[in-house]
């Protein structure tokens, strides 16, 4: 990881872990702009933005599937959480289909964030969680719930019909699920899924992983069609700027 840049990332509790993967924090302290490259990763982020331009601008980032070449500002910091499928429609109440690729600008107050909060990590994810809870105000339908269960449980390295026969829901049912609420049909979803998980092969320094991928060049033509990289280039981490692969820990 680059010295300057700096990640501090946590779990939510239990009763939040079906719709929140993890909160976290980047930092760039230094006084030069920091390049970073980003890959689809299967979360849909809220962040929480604030350096002196911007003291506090919070936006909804809607599922990617594609990389992207941005920078962390000089001086700046940036709170988020990355959520699962199932909390657009459950947390957020908000279709993020209309902004695959795209973001959009949420006002001020969201969740009862304020700056001051940015100050303390510990204290963010507390007030955010606190937030999504209470959300939570009916029960959750049981196919969505094992529908989503069974594709990070087999960090998306399972068929359509599989996640249909497991959770009594049929394939059309699902897809129009994701289209609607997400943007994008469920085997994609999976494909990033197994995109993202493969960073832990990587990392390991192991170009093909040892599960999730039945030969080779179909491996290499996800990795491809995800980052516009082959493995070796990915695991090379140029410059440290693939900021997921050493924040997957």
């Amino acid at each position: 990881m680059k010295e300057t840049i700096q990640l501090t990332s946590l779990e939510p509790s239990d009763d939040l872990a079906p719709f929140v993967e993890s909160f976290w924090m980047i930092e760039n302290p230094s006084d030069e702009d920091e390049e970073l490259s980003t890959f689809p990763d299967g979360g849909i982020d809220l962040y929480f933005f604030h350096n002196t331009q911007y003291p506090l601008h919070i936006s909804l980032v809607g599922l990617e599937t594609d990389s992207k070449l941005g920078s962390m500002p000089k001086h700046s910091i940036l709170l988020g959480v990355r959520l699962k499928i199932l909390a657009a429609e459950y947390l957020l109440s908000t279709s993020v289909a209309d902004i695959l690729n795209d973001r959009i600008t949420l006002e001020n107050g969201f969740a009862g964030i304020q700056l001051s909060d940015l100050e303390n990590f510990n204290a963010f994810c507390e007030k955010l969680s606190q937030y999504f809870s209470a959300q939570l105000t009916g029960p959750i339908d049981s196919r969505k719930k094992r529908m989503s269960e069974l594709i990070y449980q087999s960090h998306g390295a399972i068929t359509v019909t599989e996640i249909a026969e497991e959770a009594n829901w049929s394939s059309r049912q699902i897809n129009r699920y994701f289209n609607k609420w997400l943007g994008l049909p469920l085997k994609s979803y999976c494909d990033i899924v197994r995109f993202r998980h493969s960073f832990d092969s990587l990392k390991a320094g192991e170009l093909f992983p040892k599960e999730g991928f039945n030969d080779q060049s179909h491996y290499i033509k996800l990795i491809k069609k995800y980052s516009s990289l082959t493995p070796k280039q990915l695991a090379q981490n140029e410059n440290d700027r693939f900021v997921q692969l050493y924040s997957q820990d």
